[in-house]
């Protein structure tokens, strides 16, 4: 298989482990994080990456060094695509908190998360999550 089949592969998985975890209601989200942010600040930005990045070492107990900074790629991408050009970004911080926590549970590894997290990005995977559990 090609890189880019099984990349598409890996998001179709995640969207359906994070949408069928959610439909049995299982795991809430941290009632913490906000379902959905807009900003043009990048110290608001990495300030919820980072409280999601803590979440997941606190609340669900991954390992620190294996969590924490993992979402540093996906920030840098948005900065350089969206801050460049004056637009504001949104996130969806309890949806990327679930992301997460389903690919550290399928024991991904950090690259791999890291590259599935911008891909996710690029494909509007958080905001269609987010669209999808907004509507039950």
């Amino acid at each position: 298989m090609n890189f880019l089949y099984k990349t598409y592969l890996l998001i179709v998985f995640i969207v359906l482990t994070v949408v069928c975890s959610n439909a049995q209601g299982n795991d809430p989200i941290p009632s913490s994080l906000p379902p959905k942010l807009n900003t043009a600040i990048d110290k608001i930005l990495d300030d919820q990456f980072a409280d999601i990045e803590e979440m997941l070492v606190r609340v669900d107990s991954f390992k620190a060094n294996e969590v924490l900074l993992v979402t540093v790629p996906l920030e840098n991408y948005i900065e350089d695509v969206l801050f460049t050009i004056n637009r504001p970004a949104t996130i969806y911080p309890g949806i990327l908190y679930e992301a997460l926590r389903d690919l550290y549970r399928q024991g991904k590894m950090r690259r791999e998360i890291e590259h599935t997290l911008i891909i996710m990005q690029k494909n509007n995977q958080f905001q269609k999550l987010y669209e999808s559990k907004k509507q039950k």
